[in-house]
């Protein structure tokens, strides 16, 4: 029996695991900002000057750029479903641990695993669509509208927060939340053969 992992999506999964692959890419949108929108309370929190989260922040470049060199690689060795889960994971225990961390070696080590689960994420993602639409890419166009709509919404969270005196964290624990939701929503889906 194959599996769960490589079996061909049914037709009518197709919609469902693109929707939740766009979703991904709407909390990838809070990813790449939710670091340097937060820089002031960050800072605060790890007692250091802005410059010191700054450098916190290049961890995420610093993942990314490891993780590109064998993610490809292995997502073809193994499964997009693998990875696309395993980026999402990464930025769980990023939206989570950022927060709660106490210092900066703590919250590097958080920003290299965004890094990394941009990576994942994107090995996993755009070869699915291309497998779903049957080698054509036009619907990775909507990825980047996607990380837009989130790149959007973050800063309007984080202004209420700051308006109404809540805790920074709480961006962070929507994003996990959304992480969550979104995990349960793809796990049961079969992802397409690779071509």
């Amino acid at each position: 029996m194959e599996s769960n992992l490589t079996v061909k999506a049914p037709t009518i999964h197709r919609a469902r695991l693109a929707w939740s692959l766009y979703i991904n890419y709407f909390i990838h949108g809070f990813g790449l900002i939710i670091l340097a929108q937060n820089m002031t309370s960050l800072g605060a929190a790890w007692n250091s000057p802005l410059k010191i989260v700054s450098f916190v922040i290049s961890g995420v470049g610093i993942g990314r750029l490891l993780s590109y060199l064998i993610t490809g690689f292995l997502a073809d060795l193994f499964s997009r479903k693998a990875f696309v889960l395993l980026g999402m994971s990464a930025y769980l225990a990023f939206a989570i641990g950022i927060p709660f961390s106490h210092n900066i070696y703590v919250a590097y080590f958080f920003a290299i695993l965004a890094g990394i689960a941009n990576s994942a994420l994107d090995v996993g993602t755009y070869t699915t669509f291309v497998e779903l639409n049957g080698g054509n890419g036009a619907a990775t166009i909507l990825i980047k509208a996607f990380m837009s709509a989130g790149e959007f919404v973050l800063p309007l969270l984080i202004a209420q927060l700051t308006a109404n005196g809540l805790w920074f964290g709480w961006s962070f624990m929507t994003m996990a939340t959304l992480v969550v939701i979104n995990f349960v929503l793809i796990l049961p889906l079969s992802f397409p053969l690779p071509n």
